[in-house]
């Protein structure tokens, strides 16, 4: 009798853990069901958008920062109208045998140079598409940032897929990514009733919303930074959102010319790394007029 009551205190213990850290396999969507698990490799943190429409690339440059954007290759939703945004900022891309003695391309690399680039958000998902809001952003550092469309910039729009575009005024580093609007009552509810931000950021998480998920672990990793789980869960959680991300893969050719891709693992297993330690810079939008 013991031994069957230690057996299944033990499982009870098992199921809470495995039912409150659940992104190793990820739960599916309904925040009401029973703790039903698919695996990992079905989670759909993406928009199912094809290649050439979800996320670019950040631009190699000798001369300005390569910006990475936290979103999927195929784009992500949220359930925020005003929602926040997270890249990273890498130091140029200097290789050793171009000269550094130049003083603008000094300032450049240092640490406390500031970085400026402009954000934009358009009314679609196409290059042609207008738009809405554009914002000057400073950043002071290298790492990781974050900035929240603000309140006198256009909402996003109900299941619309908008594009928001980071960009340097001589043109490099023109990347994108894909944001849709998708509401849910049965996640709103859950979220009202969340105790804390690590709670919202599982329940986020459970139910694909990917910008909020990574918004609501930042929140809760800013307030206590030591809290290994918490460290784990958002790691997995980028491990499945930015799989195969397209910044790390470089187009090449075979022996018979055909272009083919190569994945740089040992960067991308690096950058993660370098966001396991980090929580995000806020930044400020500074809107600009409308051309």
């Amino acid at each position: 009798m013991i031994l069957t009551r230690i057996a299944t205190k033990t499982s009870n213990i098992k199921a809470i853990a495995l039912s409150a850290i659940c992104l190793s396999t990820v739960c599916l969507t309904s925040v009401a069901s029973s703790l039903y698990f698919v695996p990992a490799a079905f989670a759909q943190y993406g928009l199912g958008l094809p290649k050439s429409s979800g996320v670019s690339g950040a631009t190699r440059s000798p001369t300005n920062p390569t910006i990475i954007l936290l979103v999927p290759n195929d784009g992500a939703k949220t359930l925020s109208a005003r929602p926040t945004f997270f890249l990273w900022i890498n130091p140029p891309e200097i290789k050793p045998e171009q000269s550094t003695s130049t003083s603008s391309t000094r300032s450049i690399i240092r640490k406390d140079t500031p970085i400026v680039f402009t954000f934009l958000l358009r009314d679609g998902n196409e290059t042609s598409s207008k738009p809405i809001f554009t914002a000057e952003v400073k950043a002071d550092k290298f790492g990781l940032y974050k900035f929240t469309l603000p309140e006198n910039a256009p909402a996003l729009v109900k299941k619309k897929e908008q594009r928001w575009q980071i960009r340097y005024n001589n043109g490099e580093s023109n990347t994108f990514a894909v944001i849709r609007l998708e509401s849910d009552d049965n996640v709103t509810k859950a979220i009202a009733a969340a105790k804390n931000d690590l709670d919202k950021a599982r329940i986020y998480a459970k139910n694909f919303y990917w910008y909020n998920a990574i918004e609501a672990y930042d929140s809760w990793l800013s307030k206590d930074p030591n809290d290994d789980a918490a460290i784990l869960e958002r790691n997995e959680l980028l491990k499945i959102g930015l799989a195969k991300h397209v910044v790390f893969v470089t187009e090449k050719k075979d022996q018979k010319g055909l272009p083919i891709e190569e994945f740089n693992q040992a960067a991308y297993d690096q950058f993660l790394n370098e966001l396991d330690k980090s929580t995000a810079t806020p930044i400020e939008l500074k809107p600009k007029k409308l051309n």
